[in-house]
Protein backbone atom coordinates (compact mmCIF):
# COMPACT_ATOMS: atom_id res chain seq x y z
CA UNK A 1 0.00 0.00 0.00
CA UNK A 2 2.89 2.34 0.57
CA UNK A 3 3.76 2.02 -3.13
CA UNK A 4 0.21 3.01 -4.10
CA UNK A 5 0.43 6.12 -1.94
CA UNK A 6 3.89 7.07 -3.26
CA UNK A 7 3.44 6.34 -7.00
CA UNK A 8 0.88 9.14 -7.82
CA UNK A 9 3.10 11.83 -6.30
CA UNK A 10 6.02 10.63 -8.45
CA UNK A 11 3.86 10.83 -11.56
CA UNK A 12 2.67 14.33 -10.62
CA UNK A 13 6.25 15.58 -10.25
CA UNK A 14 7.24 14.01 -13.56
CA UNK A 15 4.21 15.53 -15.29
CA UNK A 16 5.20 19.01 -14.09
CA UNK A 17 8.67 18.67 -15.63
CA UNK A 18 7.56 17.85 -19.18
CA UNK A 19 5.23 19.35 -21.75
CA UNK A 20 1.51 18.60 -21.91
CA UNK A 21 1.80 16.58 -25.13
CA UNK A 22 4.22 14.22 -23.43
CA UNK A 23 2.14 13.76 -20.23
CA UNK A 24 -1.16 12.59 -21.63
CA UNK A 25 -0.36 9.06 -20.56
CA UNK A 26 0.74 10.28 -17.14
CA UNK A 27 -2.51 12.17 -16.66
CA UNK A 28 -4.44 9.03 -17.57
CA UNK A 29 -2.50 7.20 -14.91
CA UNK A 30 -3.13 9.91 -12.32
CA UNK A 31 -6.85 9.88 -12.90
CA UNK A 32 -6.86 6.17 -12.02
CA UNK A 33 -5.30 6.72 -8.59
CA UNK A 34 -6.58 8.38 -5.48
CA UNK A 35 -4.58 9.97 -2.70
CA UNK A 36 -6.39 7.79 -0.21
CA UNK A 37 -5.03 4.67 1.38
CA UNK A 38 -5.55 2.50 -1.71
CA UNK A 39 -6.99 2.05 -5.14
CA UNK A 40 -10.55 3.34 -5.39
CA UNK A 41 -13.13 2.17 -7.90
CA UNK A 42 -15.34 4.76 -9.45
CA UNK A 43 -19.00 4.46 -8.61
CA UNK A 44 -21.17 2.09 -10.64
CA UNK A 45 -18.20 0.54 -12.48
CA UNK A 46 -17.57 -3.21 -12.34
CA UNK A 47 -14.29 -4.30 -10.86
CA UNK A 48 -13.26 -6.08 -14.05
CA UNK A 49 -13.85 -2.98 -16.18
CA UNK A 50 -12.00 -0.84 -13.64
CA UNK A 51 -8.92 -3.06 -13.74
CA UNK A 52 -8.95 -3.21 -17.57
CA UNK A 53 -9.13 0.57 -17.90
CA UNK A 54 -6.31 1.06 -15.42
CA UNK A 55 -4.17 -1.52 -17.24
CA UNK A 56 -4.74 0.24 -20.56
CA UNK A 57 -3.97 3.61 -18.98
CA UNK A 58 -0.78 2.28 -17.44
CA UNK A 59 0.27 0.76 -20.79
CA UNK A 60 -0.43 4.03 -22.61
CA UNK A 61 1.41 5.98 -19.93
CA UNK A 62 4.41 3.68 -20.20
CA UNK A 63 4.49 4.17 -23.95
CA UNK A 64 4.35 7.94 -23.53
CA UNK A 65 7.11 7.82 -20.92
CA UNK A 66 9.24 5.72 -23.27
CA UNK A 67 8.68 8.22 -26.10
CA UNK A 68 9.61 11.02 -23.73
CA UNK A 69 12.88 9.32 -22.78
CA UNK A 70 13.71 8.67 -26.45
CA UNK A 71 12.95 12.31 -27.29
CA UNK A 72 15.18 13.56 -24.48
CA UNK A 73 18.03 11.27 -25.57
CA UNK A 74 17.65 12.46 -29.17
CA UNK A 75 17.79 16.11 -28.10
CA UNK A 76 20.81 15.40 -25.92
CA UNK A 77 22.57 13.63 -28.82
CA UNK A 78 21.86 16.52 -31.20
CA UNK A 79 23.15 19.00 -28.66
CA UNK A 80 26.32 16.94 -28.17
CA UNK A 81 26.75 16.78 -31.96
CA UNK A 82 26.49 20.57 -32.25
CA UNK A 83 29.02 20.99 -29.46
CA UNK A 84 31.56 18.57 -30.92
CA UNK A 85 31.30 19.96 -34.44
CA UNK A 86 33.60 22.82 -35.35
CA UNK A 87 31.90 25.98 -34.09
CA UNK A 88 30.51 27.99 -37.01
CA UNK A 89 28.14 30.11 -34.97
CA UNK A 90 28.15 32.00 -31.69
CA UNK A 91 27.90 28.89 -29.49
CA UNK A 92 30.36 29.65 -26.66
CA UNK A 93 30.37 26.07 -25.34
CA UNK A 94 31.18 24.59 -28.74
CA UNK A 95 33.90 27.16 -29.24
CA UNK A 96 35.36 26.41 -25.80
CA UNK A 97 35.39 22.65 -26.53
CA UNK A 98 37.14 23.26 -29.86
CA UNK A 99 39.80 25.44 -28.27
CA UNK A 100 40.25 22.95 -25.43
CA UNK A 101 40.80 20.04 -27.82
CA UNK A 102 43.18 22.07 -29.97
CA UNK A 103 45.16 23.00 -26.85
CA UNK A 104 45.22 19.37 -25.66
CA UNK A 105 46.46 18.14 -29.04
CA UNK A 106 49.17 20.81 -29.13
CA UNK A 107 50.32 19.96 -25.60
CA UNK A 108 50.46 16.26 -26.52
CA UNK A 109 52.70 16.93 -29.47
CA UNK A 110 54.99 19.15 -27.38
CA UNK A 111 55.11 16.55 -24.60
CA UNK A 112 56.10 13.81 -27.04
CA UNK A 113 58.88 15.98 -28.47
CA UNK A 114 60.21 17.00 -25.04
CA UNK A 115 59.96 13.42 -23.75
CA UNK A 116 62.46 12.34 -26.40
CA UNK A 117 65.14 14.20 -24.39
CA UNK A 118 66.48 11.51 -22.05
CA UNK A 119 67.35 13.82 -19.16
CA UNK A 120 63.93 15.48 -19.17
CA UNK A 121 62.13 12.14 -19.54
CA UNK A 122 64.02 10.68 -16.56
CA UNK A 123 63.27 13.68 -14.35
CA UNK A 124 59.56 14.04 -15.15
CA UNK A 125 58.55 10.51 -16.18
CA UNK A 126 55.61 10.28 -13.69
CA UNK A 127 54.23 13.58 -14.96
CA UNK A 128 54.44 12.46 -18.57
CA UNK A 129 52.68 9.20 -17.74
CA UNK A 130 49.88 10.96 -15.88
CA UNK A 131 49.42 13.45 -18.73
CA UNK A 132 49.30 10.54 -21.19
CA UNK A 133 46.59 8.78 -19.17
CA UNK A 134 44.47 11.92 -18.96
CA UNK A 135 44.92 12.65 -22.67
CA UNK A 136 44.01 9.11 -23.75
CA UNK A 137 40.93 9.17 -21.52
CA UNK A 138 39.76 12.46 -23.03
CA UNK A 139 40.50 11.37 -26.61
CA UNK A 140 38.71 8.06 -25.99
CA UNK A 141 35.65 9.85 -24.62
CA UNK A 142 35.71 12.20 -27.61
CA UNK A 143 35.89 9.27 -30.04
CA UNK A 144 33.00 7.43 -28.39
CA UNK A 145 30.88 10.58 -28.33
CA UNK A 146 31.58 11.31 -32.00
CA UNK A 147 30.56 7.78 -32.96
CA UNK A 148 27.38 8.17 -30.90
CA UNK A 149 26.32 11.53 -32.36
CA UNK A 150 27.46 11.02 -35.97
CA UNK A 151 23.95 9.94 -37.10
CA UNK A 152 22.82 13.55 -36.57
CA UNK A 153 25.21 14.83 -39.23
CA UNK A 154 23.64 17.67 -41.23
CA UNK A 155 23.89 16.05 -44.67
CA UNK A 156 22.53 12.72 -43.44
CA UNK A 157 25.36 10.64 -44.90
CA UNK A 158 25.72 8.74 -41.62
CA UNK A 159 22.01 8.09 -41.08
CA UNK A 160 21.18 4.70 -39.63
CA UNK A 161 21.85 3.53 -36.12
CA UNK A 162 24.37 0.81 -36.99
CA UNK A 163 25.38 1.21 -40.63
CA UNK A 164 25.65 4.98 -40.28
CA UNK A 165 28.04 4.66 -37.38
CA UNK A 166 30.08 2.05 -39.24
CA UNK A 167 30.36 4.39 -42.22
CA UNK A 168 31.51 7.16 -39.91
CA UNK A 169 34.08 4.90 -38.25
CA UNK A 170 35.53 4.22 -41.71
CA UNK A 171 35.83 7.94 -42.56
CA UNK A 172 39.33 9.50 -42.58
CA UNK A 173 38.80 11.77 -39.56
CA UNK A 174 37.33 8.94 -37.48
CA UNK A 175 40.23 6.67 -38.41
CA UNK A 176 42.64 9.37 -37.27
CA UNK A 177 40.78 9.62 -33.95
CA UNK A 178 41.07 5.85 -33.54
CA UNK A 179 44.73 5.63 -34.54
CA UNK A 180 45.83 8.22 -31.95
CA UNK A 181 44.40 6.16 -29.05
CA UNK A 182 44.86 2.62 -30.37
CA UNK A 183 48.62 2.30 -29.64
CA UNK A 184 47.99 3.00 -25.94
CA UNK A 185 45.58 0.08 -25.62
CA UNK A 186 47.63 -2.19 -27.89
CA UNK A 187 50.65 -1.72 -25.62
CA UNK A 188 48.80 -3.71 -22.93
CA UNK A 189 48.09 -6.57 -25.35
CA UNK A 190 51.25 -6.87 -27.43
CA UNK A 191 54.74 -5.59 -26.88
CA UNK A 192 55.46 -2.36 -28.71
CA UNK A 193 58.80 -0.58 -28.87
CA UNK A 194 58.54 2.67 -26.92
CA UNK A 195 60.17 4.59 -29.77
CA UNK A 196 57.58 3.27 -32.22
CA UNK A 197 54.84 4.08 -29.71
CA UNK A 198 56.14 7.65 -29.44
CA UNK A 199 56.08 8.05 -33.21
CA UNK A 200 52.52 6.72 -33.37
CA UNK A 201 51.49 9.18 -30.66
CA UNK A 202 52.83 11.97 -32.84
CA UNK A 203 49.99 11.18 -35.24
CA UNK A 204 47.75 13.10 -32.84
CA UNK A 205 48.81 16.20 -34.68
CA UNK A 206 46.61 14.97 -37.53
CA UNK A 207 43.57 15.63 -35.33
CA UNK A 208 44.16 19.33 -35.93
CA UNK A 209 43.04 18.86 -39.54
CA UNK A 210 39.43 18.73 -38.29
CA UNK A 211 39.72 22.37 -37.16
CA UNK A 212 41.46 23.65 -40.29
CA UNK A 213 39.40 24.86 -43.21
CA UNK A 214 42.58 24.94 -45.30
CA UNK A 215 42.86 21.15 -45.02
CA UNK A 216 39.37 20.74 -46.45
CA UNK A 217 40.29 23.05 -49.30
CA UNK A 218 43.52 21.15 -49.95
CA UNK A 219 41.67 17.82 -49.97
CA UNK A 220 39.12 19.24 -52.43
CA UNK A 221 41.93 20.48 -54.69
CA UNK A 222 43.67 17.09 -54.66
CA UNK A 223 40.42 15.34 -55.53
CA UNK A 224 39.52 17.83 -58.24
CA UNK A 225 42.96 17.69 -59.87
CA UNK A 226 43.55 13.99 -59.32
CA UNK A 227 43.56 13.07 -63.03
CA UNK A 228 46.03 15.82 -63.88
CA UNK A 229 48.24 14.84 -60.95
CA UNK A 230 48.10 11.20 -62.06
CA UNK A 231 49.32 12.30 -65.49
CA UNK A 232 52.13 14.31 -63.91
CA UNK A 233 53.20 11.35 -61.78
CA UNK A 234 53.09 9.05 -64.79
CA UNK A 235 55.37 11.40 -66.73
CA UNK A 236 57.73 11.55 -63.78
CA UNK A 237 57.87 7.74 -63.64
CA UNK A 238 58.64 7.53 -67.37
CA UNK A 239 61.43 10.09 -67.08
CA UNK A 240 62.81 8.30 -64.02
CA UNK A 241 63.02 4.93 -65.78
CA UNK A 242 64.39 6.29 -69.06
CA UNK A 243 67.06 8.52 -67.50
CA UNK A 244 68.18 5.75 -65.10
CA UNK A 245 68.40 3.23 -67.93
CA UNK A 246 70.41 5.55 -70.18
CA UNK A 247 72.76 6.54 -67.37
CA UNK A 248 73.31 2.87 -66.51
CA UNK A 249 74.30 2.14 -70.10
CA UNK A 250 76.66 5.13 -70.23
CA UNK A 251 78.27 5.02 -66.74
CA UNK A 252 78.24 1.32 -65.85
CA UNK A 253 81.67 0.56 -67.29
CA UNK A 254 83.25 3.70 -65.81
CA UNK A 255 81.60 3.37 -62.37
CA UNK A 256 80.53 -0.26 -61.84
CA UNK A 257 79.87 0.30 -58.12
CA UNK A 258 77.84 3.52 -58.38
CA UNK A 259 75.85 2.36 -61.42
CA UNK A 260 75.85 -1.37 -60.82
CA UNK A 261 72.33 -1.79 -62.17
CA UNK A 262 69.29 0.18 -63.22
CA UNK A 263 67.73 0.32 -59.71
CA UNK A 264 71.01 1.79 -58.42
CA UNK A 265 70.97 4.36 -61.23
CA UNK A 266 67.41 5.30 -60.26
CA UNK A 267 68.74 6.92 -57.08
CA UNK A 268 70.83 9.33 -59.15
CA UNK A 269 67.93 9.90 -61.53
CA UNK A 270 65.51 10.64 -58.68
CA UNK A 271 67.68 13.20 -56.90
CA UNK A 272 68.48 14.85 -60.23
CA UNK A 273 64.88 15.06 -61.46
CA UNK A 274 63.78 16.54 -58.13
CA UNK A 275 66.66 19.08 -58.37
CA UNK A 276 68.04 17.91 -54.98
CA UNK A 277 71.43 16.77 -56.25
CA UNK A 278 73.12 15.25 -53.19
CA UNK A 279 76.34 14.72 -55.13
CA UNK A 280 77.04 11.27 -53.71
CA UNK A 281 76.68 9.75 -57.19
CA UNK A 282 77.72 11.78 -60.24
CA UNK A 283 78.57 10.91 -63.86
CA UNK A 284 82.24 11.07 -64.86
CA UNK A 285 82.07 10.46 -68.62
CA UNK A 286 81.42 13.27 -71.10
CA UNK A 287 78.27 11.65 -72.44
CA UNK A 288 77.09 10.99 -68.90
CA UNK A 289 77.56 14.64 -67.95
CA UNK A 290 75.63 15.78 -71.03
CA UNK A 291 72.80 13.44 -70.11
CA UNK A 292 72.96 14.64 -66.50
CA UNK A 293 72.59 18.28 -67.58
CA UNK A 294 69.68 17.42 -69.82
CA UNK A 295 67.94 15.48 -67.02
CA UNK A 296 68.54 18.40 -64.62
CA UNK A 297 66.78 20.82 -66.98
CA UNK A 298 63.90 18.38 -67.41
CA UNK A 299 63.73 18.03 -63.62
CA UNK A 300 63.01 21.75 -63.23
CA UNK A 301 60.02 21.39 -65.54
CA UNK A 302 58.85 18.20 -63.86
CA UNK A 303 59.09 19.89 -60.47
CA UNK A 304 57.12 22.93 -61.64
CA UNK A 305 54.39 20.89 -63.32
CA UNK A 306 52.58 19.57 -60.19
CA UNK A 307 53.16 22.91 -58.44
CA UNK A 308 51.38 24.72 -61.27
CA UNK A 309 48.57 22.16 -61.24
CA UNK A 310 48.00 22.61 -57.51
CA UNK A 311 48.16 26.41 -57.76
CA UNK A 312 45.58 26.40 -60.54
CA UNK A 313 43.41 24.00 -58.56
CA UNK A 314 43.55 26.24 -55.49
CA UNK A 315 42.44 29.25 -57.53
CA UNK A 316 39.54 27.31 -59.04
CA UNK A 317 38.44 26.01 -55.65
CA UNK A 318 38.61 29.42 -54.01
CA UNK A 319 36.69 31.02 -56.87
CA UNK A 320 34.06 28.29 -56.68
CA UNK A 321 33.61 28.73 -52.94
CA UNK A 322 33.45 32.49 -53.30
CA UNK A 323 30.79 32.09 -55.98
CA UNK A 324 28.74 29.81 -53.70
CA UNK A 325 28.95 32.34 -50.87
CA UNK A 326 27.95 35.20 -53.17
CA UNK A 327 25.11 33.11 -54.63
CA UNK A 328 23.78 32.52 -51.12
CA UNK A 329 23.94 36.23 -50.38
CA UNK A 330 22.10 37.12 -53.58
CA UNK A 331 19.38 34.55 -52.86
CA UNK A 332 18.67 36.26 -49.52
CA UNK A 333 17.82 39.58 -51.20
CA UNK A 334 14.04 39.76 -51.93
CA UNK A 335 14.67 42.15 -54.84
CA UNK A 336 16.17 39.22 -56.81
CA UNK A 337 13.63 36.60 -55.72
CA UNK A 338 11.74 36.63 -59.05
CA UNK A 339 14.84 35.91 -61.13
CA UNK A 340 15.70 32.42 -62.36
CA UNK A 341 18.92 30.56 -61.54
CA UNK A 342 20.70 31.77 -64.67
CA UNK A 343 20.03 35.43 -63.88
CA UNK A 344 21.06 34.98 -60.24
CA UNK A 345 24.32 33.41 -61.38
CA UNK A 346 24.86 36.38 -63.70
CA UNK A 347 24.23 38.83 -60.87
CA UNK A 348 26.41 36.88 -58.45
CA UNK A 349 29.32 37.34 -60.83
CA UNK A 350 28.76 41.11 -60.74
CA UNK A 351 28.27 41.61 -57.01
CA UNK A 352 31.19 42.12 -54.65
CA UNK A 353 30.80 41.11 -50.99
CA UNK A 354 31.85 43.60 -48.34
CA UNK A 355 32.03 43.09 -44.58
CA UNK A 356 31.42 46.35 -42.72
CA UNK A 357 32.24 46.82 -39.00
CA UNK A 358 29.81 48.60 -36.65
CA UNK A 359 29.59 52.43 -36.81
CA UNK A 360 31.27 52.54 -40.21
CA UNK A 361 30.36 55.27 -42.70
CA UNK A 362 29.34 53.46 -45.88
CA UNK A 363 28.22 56.55 -47.83
CA UNK A 364 29.03 60.22 -47.22
CA UNK A 365 26.78 63.06 -48.24
CA UNK A 366 28.02 64.87 -51.36
CA UNK A 367 30.18 62.11 -52.83
CA UNK A 368 29.56 60.70 -56.31
CA UNK A 369 27.10 57.84 -56.66
CA UNK A 370 29.03 54.95 -58.15
CA UNK A 371 27.22 51.89 -56.79
CA UNK A 372 24.23 50.59 -54.88
CA UNK A 373 24.23 48.25 -51.89
CA UNK A 374 22.22 45.23 -50.78
CA UNK A 375 22.05 44.29 -47.10
CA UNK A 376 22.62 40.60 -46.55
CA UNK A 377 22.78 40.88 -42.77
CA UNK A 378 22.96 43.66 -40.22
CA UNK A 379 21.34 47.06 -39.66
CA UNK A 380 21.98 50.35 -41.45
CA UNK A 381 21.07 53.92 -40.48
CA UNK A 382 20.37 56.43 -43.26
CA UNK A 383 20.82 60.03 -42.09
CA UNK A 384 18.85 62.16 -44.55
CA UNK A 385 18.45 65.47 -42.67
CA UNK A 386 16.21 66.17 -40.95
CA UNK A 387 15.08 62.55 -40.85
CA UNK A 388 16.78 59.23 -40.18
CA UNK A 389 15.76 55.88 -41.57
CA UNK A 390 16.50 52.33 -40.50
CA UNK A 391 17.24 49.59 -43.03
CA UNK A 392 17.83 45.93 -42.26
CA UNK A 393 18.44 42.52 -43.86
CA UNK A 394 16.99 42.16 -47.37
CA UNK A 395 16.74 45.88 -48.09
CA UNK A 396 18.93 47.97 -50.35
CA UNK A 397 20.09 51.55 -50.70
CA UNK A 398 22.10 53.80 -52.98
CA UNK A 399 19.97 53.36 -56.10
CA UNK A 400 18.53 56.90 -56.10
CA UNK A 401 21.89 58.53 -56.67
CA UNK A 402 22.59 56.21 -59.62
CA UNK A 403 19.16 56.62 -61.22
CA UNK A 404 19.19 60.41 -60.85
CA UNK A 405 22.93 60.62 -61.63
CA UNK A 406 23.30 63.04 -58.73
CA UNK A 407 25.57 63.27 -55.71
CA UNK A 408 24.70 61.49 -52.50
CA UNK A 409 22.18 63.31 -50.35
CA UNK A 410 22.60 61.32 -47.12
CA UNK A 411 25.10 59.72 -44.81
CA UNK A 412 24.78 55.97 -44.37
CA UNK A 413 26.28 54.40 -41.24
CA UNK A 414 26.30 50.77 -40.16
CA UNK A 415 24.64 50.20 -36.78
CA UNK A 416 25.89 46.64 -36.41
CA UNK A 417 28.37 44.48 -38.26
CA UNK A 418 26.95 44.13 -41.77
CA UNK A 419 27.42 41.93 -44.80
CA UNK A 420 26.80 43.99 -47.94
CA UNK A 421 26.77 43.27 -51.64
CA UNK A 422 28.00 46.03 -53.94
CA UNK A 423 26.69 46.52 -57.47
CA UNK A 424 28.54 49.03 -59.62
CA UNK A 425 26.54 51.65 -61.54
CA UNK A 426 27.51 50.34 -64.99
CA UNK A 427 26.52 46.79 -63.98
CA UNK A 428 23.20 48.05 -62.57
CA UNK A 429 22.44 49.86 -65.82
CA UNK A 430 23.16 46.73 -67.83
CA UNK A 431 21.06 44.63 -65.44
CA UNK A 432 18.04 46.94 -65.72
CA UNK A 433 18.31 47.01 -69.48
CA UNK A 434 18.15 43.22 -69.59
CA UNK A 435 15.30 43.01 -67.02
CA UNK A 436 12.59 45.65 -67.70
CA UNK A 437 10.40 44.34 -64.88
CA UNK A 438 13.16 44.92 -62.33
CA UNK A 439 13.80 48.36 -63.84
CA UNK A 440 10.14 49.36 -63.43
CA UNK A 441 10.02 48.10 -59.85
CA UNK A 442 13.27 49.82 -58.88
CA UNK A 443 12.17 53.08 -60.47
CA UNK A 444 8.81 52.96 -58.68
CA UNK A 445 10.41 52.30 -55.30
CA UNK A 446 12.96 55.04 -55.85
CA UNK A 447 10.18 57.55 -56.64
CA UNK A 448 8.25 56.42 -53.58
CA UNK A 449 11.27 56.89 -51.33
CA UNK A 450 11.98 60.28 -52.82
CA UNK A 451 8.38 61.36 -52.21
CA UNK A 452 8.55 60.10 -48.63
CA UNK A 453 11.74 62.03 -48.01
CA UNK A 454 10.12 65.24 -49.23
CA UNK A 455 7.06 64.72 -46.99
CA UNK A 456 8.21 63.95 -43.44
CA UNK A 457 7.82 61.94 -41.35
CA UNK A 458 8.65 59.13 -43.78
CA UNK A 459 8.42 55.44 -42.81
CA UNK A 460 11.67 54.58 -44.60
CA UNK A 461 14.34 56.09 -46.71
CA UNK A 462 17.36 55.78 -48.91
CA UNK A 463 20.19 58.07 -49.91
Amino acid sequence: MAFVQWFPSVLENLAKSVSYSNTVGLQILLCRFDSGPGLQRRARRPAKLFLQSNWRGATYGAEQAQELVISLISKLRKRAHNILEVAENDDPLSRAIDLGLIGLITLNVLAIIVESIDSVAAAYQPHFEMFELVSVALFTAEYILRVWVCIDHADGKYSGSLLGRLRYMASPLALIDLIVILPFYLSFIIGIDLRALRILRLLRILKLTRYSGAWATFAAVLYGQRRTLYMSGFLMAIMLVLSASLMYLIEHDAQPEAFANIPSAMWWSLVTLTTVGYGDVTPVTVLGKVLGGFVTILGIGMYALPAGILASGFMQELNKRQFVVTWGMVAKVPFFSRLDAEKIAEIAALLKPWAVPPRYTVIRRGEAAECMYFIVSGDIEVDMAPNSYHLTTGEYFGEMGILSRAARVANVISITECQLLILQARDLTRLLEDNPALAAELKGLAEQRLAESENPPPPGGDP
